[in-house]
């Protein structure tokens, strides 16, 4: 590390297991995070095991927009409705039945094939020669199932989990009630979890405590990508629960007054709101600790980034 010098004195206390990123970090800042992790925080499972989307083989011939759909005659018993592959167009705390219904007349892929195994109807039958003619059959995936033109498909899950990303990872409300691509993670509550966590969790995650531990448990790539698999995305903390209901009330009235700061790209005004109100007044932190917070996570985020921005 470039910053440390000879006779500097550093206390260091590697994971048993995982990641060492916290050891970027000055001593005080990786002992605040776990404290405040341990006392206010829980990992992401504690609501819900990330899972993977489903796995086509070949997105771009089983996700499928309007446009070819009518093409091809195939009717919606044998498409259902998906989140389009990747996440940029996922920009607030949910993704609504409207959205995809504006998506689906911009053109983006919002349907995925998935008839019935015996379905010998001529317009599905085009399309499955169509996807022959392009060697789609002959992808792995494709090759090891049966029959190769049907995907097993991912039941819609109660959240979506941006694992790649450039700023941070986003957890997004499924409102739509729609299936996903393995472009995404998805999180399906467990049975006891309150309803109300399905539409506070995304907008509570926006907090400097859950953005430090994506630096850490994630994977930095090419280009300052940072990528969560389901089993790092597990460990993420998030705010336990009667702190999430607790900030969630207290955010009623700003909630799409926020969500506008979201999708117009200001999501540092939101941090910001969310740092006040979760870690501030309802954890009870100082004003000095969760600046402090934020600071370790915008330089652990600008590192990754390669710029200097700590935003």
């Amino acid at each position: 590390m470039a910053s440390l010098h000879v006779g500097d004195s550093i206390s260091v206390a590697p994971a048993s297991e995982g990641k060492w990123t916290d050891l970027l970090l000055p001593l005080s800042d990786r002992q605040l995070f776990r404290h405040v992790v341990e006392q206010h925080f829980v990992g992401l499972s504690d609501y819900g095991n990330p899972e993977l989307g489903t796995v086509t083989g070949a997105n771009d011939f089983f996700a499928i927009n309007e446009q070819t759909r009518e093409r091809f005659n195939l009717t919606e018993g044998q498409v259902a409705p998906i989140c389009p592959p990747g996440s940029r167009h996922l920009k607030s705390t949910a993704f609504t039945k409207a959205q995809w219904r504006r998506l689906r007349d911009a053109g983006e892929r919002v349907w995925l094939l998935h008839p019935d195994p015996d379905d010998q109807s001529e317009g599905l039958r085009r399309y499955i020669r169509h996807g022959e003619a392009e060697a789609v059959d002959q992808a792995y995936k494709c090759q090891v199932r049966s029959p190769w033109w049907r995907p097993p498909m991912v039941s819609p899950p109660d959240l979506f989990f941006t694992y790649m990303s450039h700023r941070y990872p986003r957890l997004v409300h499924n409102a739509a009630g729609v299936s996903f691509v393995n472009s995404m993670h998805g999180v399906r509550l467990k049975r006891g979890v309150p309803g109300a966590v399905r539409t506070a969790l995304p907008l509570l995650a926006f907090n400097s405590v859950t953005m430090l531990g994506a630096e850490i448990h994630g994977r930095a790539y090419g280009g300052g990508i940072l990528k969560m698999e389901p089993k790092e995305a597990a460990v993420l903390p998030v705010p336990a629960t009667e702190h999430v209901l607790a900030a969630s009330n207290m955010l009623t009235a700003e909630r799409d007054h926020l969500d506008r700061l979201l999708k117009s790209g200001l999501w540092t005004n939101v941090a910001k709101r969310v740092d006040e109100i979760l870690l501030q007044d309802t954890m009870r932190l100082s004003g000095e600790e969760v600046a402090q917070l934020h600071g370790a996570a915008a330089s652990l985020r600008a590192r990754r980034m390669g710029h200097r921005s700590t935003t």
